[in-house]
């Protein structure tokens, strides 16, 4: 057969769709789906009570029958219990044992992170429910009569809480009181399409809850009673039956998956805004449980829906098998109901015929008792070495005992035998049961117990089935029930805890898209339930295993003393573990992934001490004044632009008042040569003229030194001031960086 999506199987497109059913909003077609229900499994649920009854009641272990000749003929009746002591070894393995539920990612965006909160919250509901418990009874009564059974419950975390919560509720007197679909055929009965859970309510509970109720009980499909001595009670059905309806599906870019309603739809703008957008659609079916109370004559409710998606009521089976189409089960009682009462019957006409038989007497006639009568009535207490006796000539033989316990060799051979078998029957021998009576050794002792434990082991398989069906239930309600953003409180398996938040909305620094943090709606996950020893006895095989590996390799100490420590069940060396795990991470001796959230913040708080985030107003102060030196800067370099160019002005008139100096300069220079050429020409002229006058030649000579040396004057004048103007140009490129 195929499955949906959630799990729930299909049986075909009719059913699937839902359309080839029962009327279930008709009370005469739901009493009906009751009584089918009842009808296809009484037989055994009629074993399954006298099991229950064989345990637990008064001469349980006596067929009536017997009870009721006993009674008449006053014979005794005794019983030797050697059923219960196989039954509570039994329960004390299973209880002894760890049922550990997992979730791991199974496709979509699933991730580890997400399946391990699933993991803690699942936990976290389990240890609130206190589901040991829970399940130890349930497992108690599938052994002795192979059925019993829980259910997953909604409702609010406390009296003051608006937050709702899961949790796992024992269903007492399951045999009366659940009935599943017949034609179901998986062992945790996860396809059922209905089922039905009795509740027996005070008559004043009924009257104040439903006043217009006629008050007639719903049938428990009991032929007979037990016990008659009980409160009154009217005994009301719930009817829980899964419906579908067609639903569209929207796959967005993000990996969420969204029903299209009214609420997609107000928020489908929004997520177009920060860039989620659709990549496909399809159509599936949602399935979801609806509940109904009713009692013998009308619904007493109208319908309500839940948040499962499967029946919430979880059997646990032992020896399931289904046959011709039937479901059949049994526990260990069944099979150990024979021998037991035949060897009750045995050894009680055993105690009958030795321990409560007239004992041997002494016959003798009253003359050879004559005159002896004191010591007679001590005869079997008194220690007289001689008992004297008259002779009678009429009885000339001496008194003689006769008659006490004939004992039918016959019954010890078969209270044995039965003995023998009822171990051999529930595959319990002596080493099963803490017996040594040949004194083997501890390997030898542990060998038999675990072949003996061989033939028990499928009531342990039979325990996970279950829990693992109420994993999945969880798994799918989670999502519904922690659908806002919340903490919760995740536990690990060594009891520690974390506190997580879900659903929390934050932005990536990267992208600036919006991203929810722990969605429990994101991604497909599988579930499965394992046993192991208890974690009590998982912590000695640890501390024995790594102590034995640190006399091997003594660094084993340095990386591991904390999980040693830890694994010590002392206050003492829990509160050692803790300073050895500091000084480790203080170390770098253990990895940030084996941190805990607390002690990675610890650890960061760390690295930044000494780098304080800083004052938000010494912040504002620094940016002030850091713009107001910017606007300084501004100004001088303004100012500085203004003296630049008012010195290139002064520049530009120096370097013209240099060209009229060089000009003058240069005008009397060009005096000086013609004067010379002059003078020159006049003295040659003279030569020439064999006349010379020394007084004018002196003259003219001290002329032209005058003249060299104003020359001269303003030549050194007109250097000084080109050297004044480079350095002034010099200073110019400085200030104008370069």
């Amino acid at each position: 057969m195929a499955k949906y999506e959630d799990g729930v199987e299909d049986r075909g497109s009719a059913e699937s769709d839902l359309s080839y059913k029962a009327d279930y909003s008709n009370h005469e077609s739901v009493i009906n789906l009751l009584s089918d229900c009842q009808g296809a499994d009484c037989d055994n649920r009629d074993m399954l009570r006298e099991a229950m009854l064989f345990i637990n009641k008064r001469d349980g272990m006596w067929e009536p029958y017997w009870i009721t000749q006993n009674k008449e003929s006053q014979k005794p009746r005794y019983t030797f219990d050697m059923v219960n002591p196989i039954v509570d070894q039994v329960s004390s393995e299973i209880e002894q044992s760890d049922f550990d539920v997992r979730i791991s990612p199974a496709g979509g965006d699933a991730t580890k992170d997400i399946a391990n909160t699933y993991d803690g919250i699942i936990r976290n509901i389990e240890a609130m429910s206190n589901a040991s418990t829970v399940y130890s009874q349930a497992a108690r009564g599938m052994i002795v009569g192979g059925m019993d059974g829980w259910r997953v419950v909604q409702k609010f975390t406390d009296d003051n809480s608006f937050d709702q919560d899961l949790a796992i509720e024992k269903i007492g007197n399951f045999v009366d009181r659940v009935w599943f679909d017949p034609s179901a055929e998986l062992q945790d009965k996860s396809d059922s399409r209905y089922a039905f859970c009795l509740h027996p309510m005070a008559v004043d509970e009924y009257e104040a809850r439903w006043p217009n109720g006629s008050k007639e009980s719903v049938s428990d499909d009991r032929d007979g009673e037990a016990y008659y001595d009980k409160a009154e009670v009217v005994v009301v059905g719930e009817f829980l039956y899964v419906e579908s309806q067609e639903r569209e599906l929207v796959l967005m870019s993000n990996g969420q998956t969204h029903e299209v309603d009214d609420d997609y739809d107000k928020v489908m703008d929004d997520l177009a805004q920060i860039g989620v957008t659709e990549v496909r659609r399809r159509t599936r079916k949602k399935h979801y449980v609806c509940s109904r109370y009713f009692d013998a004559k009308d619904f007493l409710e109208e319908k309500k829906e839940t948040v499962f998606c499967r029946i919430p009521i979880v059997p646990a089976y032992a020896n399931y098998k289904i046959i011709e189409n039937k479901t059949i089960y049994w526990g260990v009682v069944e099979k150990l109901l024979d021998p037991q009462r035949v060897m009750n019957y045995s050894v009680s006409r055993e105690i009958e015929e030795g321990a409560l038989a007239p004992r041997a007497k002494y016959w003798m006639t009253t003359t050879q008792a004559a005159g002896h009568e004191k010591q007679l009535q001590t005869l079997n207490t008194n220690s007289d070495p001689v008992q004297f006796y008259n002779i009678d000539p009429e009885s000339p033989a001496p008194p003689q005992q006769q008659g006490g316990a004939q004992i039918n060799p016959g019954l010890r051979t078969i209270s044995e035998a039965m003995r023998a078998m009822i171990g051999q029957t529930a595959g319990m021998f002596a080493a099963s049961m803490g017996d040594n009576p040949n004194a083997q050794s501890g390997i030898a002792i542990k060998e038999l117990q675990d072949r003996g434990s061989n033939s028990t082991f499928k009531y342990t398989k039979s325990l996970e089935i279950a829990i693992a069906a109420t994993g999945r239930i969880l798994k799918d309600a989670i999502p519904m029930v922690y659908d806002t953003q919340r903490t919760v409180r995740i536990l690990r398996e060594d009891e520690s805890y974390d506190m997580v938040d879900l659903h929390q909305k934050i932005i990536d620094q990267e992208t600036g898209d919006v991203i929810t943090l722990n969605d429990l709606n994101v991604g497909t996950y599988d579930v499965v339930c394992r046993a192991g020893p208890s974690f009590r006895n998982r912590q000695q095989e640890t501390l024995e295993s790594i102590t034995a590996l640190a006399q091997v390799d003594p660094s084993l100490m340095q990386i591991a003393g904390d999980l040693l420590l830890q694994n010590i069940s002392t206050p003492a060396a829990s509160q050692i573990a803790e300073r050895k795990r500091v000084q480790m991470i203080a170390q770098g001796l253990i990895p940030q992934s084996q941190m805990t959230d607390e002690e990675l913040q610890q650890m960061q708080a760390q690295m930044q001490q000494g780098q304080q985030a800083p004052d938000p107003n010494m912040v504002l102060a620094q940016a002030e004044q850091m713009k107001a030196q910017a606007d300084l800067m501004k100004v001088q370099v303004e100012q500085q632009k203004v003296q630049n160019d008012t010195m290139r002005i002064q520049l530009d008139a120096q370097r013209e008042q240099n060209d009229v100096v060089a000009d003058q300069a240069k005008n009397q220079v060009d005096v000086f040569n013609a004067q010379t050429s002059r003078i020159k020409t006049q003295v040659e002229a003279e030569k020439a003229g064999a006349t010379i006058d020394h007084t004018n030649t002196k003259a003219f000579g001290d002329e032209i030194d005058n003249q060299r040396k104003i020359n001269e004057m303003m030549e050194e004048e007109r250097l000084k001031n080109e050297m004044a103007m480079m350095s002034d140009i010099d200073l110019m490129r400085i200030a104008n960086g370069g």
